[in-house]
């Protein structure tokens, strides 16, 4: 739980945090998702809706660093957040995690398709998140804004991901995800 409340620190405009309580029922919550998802069974299924939750961590000390909650819906997967700690956040940690859980869903889950919410506005926080994903989820199927700004809904299909990840220059990094 200590990486809850850092993750999301300059996310709102209110500068608000999540509460010891929000962190715990957060955490409490997605554990019980994560644990709905069968362990034996690769492949998404039509009428499966569920839940996936990551937590990110670094390779050399295994300490979490952020985490990203993410819903499945059939074949499709919507991204719904990612967030590092400050002191993570410019080193390149969210382009690795974002090629990591693609390759997982597409790979191992066989994903048919993926979305995400990506912020149009720019600040510090948004312009390392932009600099991943503006290539690679190129169309907008919406565009709203909230308190913390402009952002855009995108989707991208499996060849719409293989064709950005052979044409990539990390197309050969290799990442651990662990599943447990």
């Amino acid at each position: 739980m200590p990486i809850i409340a850092p993750a999301v620190t300059g996310v709102w405009a209110s500068d608000a945090l999540p509460t010891e309580d929000d962190q715990k029922y957060f955490f409490y919550q997605a554990n019980v998702q994560n644990n709905t998802f069968p362990s034996t069974e690769t492949i998404l299924g039509d009428t499966k809706i569920g839940h996936l939750n990551f937590t990110i961590c670094l390779k050399s000390t295994n300490a979490p660093i952020g985490y990203c909650i993410t819903r499945y819906v059939g074949k499709s997967i919507e991204q719904k957040m990612t967030a590092l700690i400050p002191a993570q956040r410019g080193q390149k940690y969210y382009t690795e995690s974002t090629i990591a859980r693609h390759r997982f869903y597409y790979d191992t889950l066989q994903a048919e398709d993926s979305s995400i919410i990506i912020p149009t506005s720019t600040s510090t926080i948004n312009t390392s998140v932009r600099q991943t994903l503006d290539s690679l989820y190129t169309t907008n199927e919406q565009v709203y804004t909230i308190e913390q700004g402009e952002y855009r809904v995108s989707k991208i299909t499996k060849d719409d991901w293989t064709t950005w990840i052979n044409g990539s220059d990390k197309k050969s990094l290799t990442y651990n995800l662990t599943w447990n």
